[in-house]
């Protein structure tokens, strides 16, 4: 007997879902694994610098994290603010030429633009002290700015990512509560290869 002509629609329409979420599946693992290779890479090569390889984490950073939609406006770029460390500007700003997230390009500044590190989307901070950062960072609270440092603490008083050497290697850990508090979507799998701190 025939089985209705609905039925086999149907069954179609699930082999064409079934495709595309293994094709949408293979895209993340793909992504994911250029992510991984790229900052591999960057750690196995001989002359890599440290500004280089924390820019190339700021990068990857940005590529993993979702703003509130809306945020940027469609012709306007992503802004990256550097905060005392003139070597990682520099190379962030190698980083991001002509790269494009999200349909935005992305502008590397020194410093804030207007003075005001509200107006950035990405926060990077070195060479001040404790107190200093968590002023910064408490400035921040709750707005869309993905806060960065190597200032050892910078977690724990409320920034979102924080850089550090472990056994001669950098390393990043990542206060995911920050980042919801700062409604930034960071993805699982960014969050799966950051380390305690």
């Amino acid at each position: 007997m025939a089985r209705p002509r609905r039925d086999a629609r149907s069954t179609g329409l699930r082999h064409v879902q079934k495709r595309r979420t293994r094709l949408g599946v293979a895209r993340v693992t793909c992504a994911t694994l250029a992510c991984l290779l790229l900052m591999q890479a960057l750690s196995f090569s001989q002359d890599v610098t440290e500004s280089s390889l924390k820019a190339a984490f700021i990068y990857n950073f940005v590529l993993f994290t979702d703003w509130p939609a809306g945020l940027v406006p469609p012709a306007a770029p992503l802004v990256l603010c550097v905060l005392g460390d003139d070597a990682v500007e520099e190379a962030l700003r190698r980083t991001t030429r002509d790269r494009v997230h999200g349909g935005h390009g992305m502008t590397v500044t020194r410093g804030a633009p207007a003075g005001s590190p509200r107006g950035c989307q990405v926060l990077y901070v070195s060479g001040m002290t404790t107190t200093q950062a968590e002023q910064l960072v408490a400035g921040l609270r709750d707005l869309p700015v993905l806060t960065i440092s190597d200032i050892e603490g910078f977690t724990q008083s409320g920034g979102i990512a924080q850089f550090f050497l472990e056994q001669g290697r950098l390393r990043f850990a990542v206060q995911n509560v920050s980042a919801q508090r700062a409604h930034l979507q960071i993805s699982s799998r960014l969050l799966a290869l950051a380390r305690p701190r």
